[in-house]
């Protein structure tokens, strides 16, 4: 049985082979033919016949254009921004080139990255506000009501709202202010007035800064400040992070480093990132992150998102952190989680729904098991999240 396996495939190989072998890949073979597939819009025969005619040593201007475009509209971004780049090696000022490249960044979620092209682009094939080097490009707002099953935790509630906007083509900024509000009781803070009444009335303040050097990297720095006031006690919490992010086609790789302190307490967060978008859109989508903080001793932990589109203009996005923790930082510094009472699991899922491609509306519920300060005996927190956001 395995020999006439083998035999059945070794059959169908030679086959494969002897068709390409067979087929005319002269230049102009493959500039009749691609060009006969682009006039009649057949796009997934045309990118796959592209494609073939690449790996048969068949590689010129007009069919990495003709394969790029084919790519773009069957909404693989990630192959078109591959062929459209090809054209730039050849031609670095190639109009349609840039023009693709940067629609296929907005479309992966990388408006920012998508701005490295905009100076090659004529004035009239894109809106003028979206290409201005300075504007306002988007405003967010976020909201999260928190419910524990402990007595000795009064429900919290965290609000925030931001504001993202650019100087110039490759500088980019967001900045957001934040409360977090809740009532304690814990008799174990015996250093702490009135510790059966700890009224929390968090300020934070979040400034991220987004460099891009150039169509593929960038450098990000963000800094967090959290006033948490704790009775007869205000801890003044500073957090600064570095880091650098490779935008490939189909992933993208960001590494950074996070120190500060949190409650009088120095950490430092060594952080891993890897995206991946395996049909080159975000109809599928995974964010794995890794994290070692030094906080004293040593501990990993590691956060898995996957998101997926449901229908048109509406995305389902699963996430959990693995690994006990307290004092982590996530989303580029963004989320601080401080709170006194360790979280030993956490997992959430966030819908996103489009409206008028300019609105977008988020919906999301989070499990947290948390466990009493100093103490073996474990809680639950549940949180549900909603906010809107703009873009301009």
């Amino acid at each position: 049985m395995r020999k006439l396996i083998i035999t059945i495939s070794l059959v169908f190989l030679m086959a494969i082979l002897n068709v390409n072998a067979q087929q005319d890949f002269s230049f102009a073979a493959v500039d009749s033919q691609s060009y006969a597939l682009y006039q009649k819009a057949d796009w997934r025969s045309l990118l796959a016949y592209g494609k073939l005619a690449i790996a048969n040593k068949q590689d010129f201007l007009m069919l990495r254009l003709r394969t790029g475009y084919a790519a773009f509209m069957i909404e693989n971004y990630s192959e078109a921004i591959k062929h459209y780049e090809a054209v730039l090696q050849e031609d670095k000022y190639n109009n349609t080139a840039h023009y693709f490249i940067y629609w296929s960044r907005v479309n992966l979620g990388q408006p920012e990255l998508a701005m490295a092209e905009a100076k090659f682009i004529a004035k009239d094939a894109i809106d003028e506000k979206k290409l201005k080097p300075s504007a306002v490009t988007g405003v967010e707002t976020e909201f999260s009501i928190k419910r524990t099953s402990t007595r000795l935790r009064k429900n919290p509630f965290y609000a925030r709202i931001g504001l993202t906007n650019r100087f110039n083509q490759s500088f980019h900024m967001t900045q957001s202010v934040a409360t977090y509000q809740q009532q304690i009781n814990e008799p174990l803070l015996t250093f702490v007035s009135h510790n059966e009444k700890i009224n929390i009335n968090q300020f934070e303040y979040y400034n991220r800064i987004l460099l891009n050097l150039d169509r593929h990297w960038q450098i990000k720095t963000a800094y967090h400040y959290l006033n948490t006031p704790f009775n007869n006690y205000t801890y003044n919490n500073h957090l600064l992070l570095l880091g650098v992010k490779y935008n490939g086609n189909y992933f993208d790789l960001q590494a950074d480093a996070v120190i500060g302190k949190l409650t009088d307490t120095a950490i430092k967060q060594y952080n891993l990132q890897l995206g991946l978008y395996p049909s080159g859109n975000l109809n599928l989508y995974s964010f794995s992150t890794v994290m070692l903080r030094q906080q004293g001793s040593t501990a990993f932990n590691f956060r898995q998102v996957i998101g997926t589109k449901l229908v048109k203009e509406v995305w389902l996005e699963g996430n959990i952190t693995l690994g006990e923790f307290r004092n982590l930082v996530e989303n580029d510094a963004l989320y601080v989680y401080h709170a006194i009472d360790p979280n030993t699991m956490k997992a959430g899922v966030t819908s996103y729904i489009l409206f008028g491609g300019k609105t977008t509306l988020q919906i999301g519920y989070t499990y947290e098991k948390r466990r009493l300060f100093n103490t073996t005996n474990e809680f639950q927190q549940h949180s549900i999240t909603g906010g809107l956001s703009w873009k301009f």
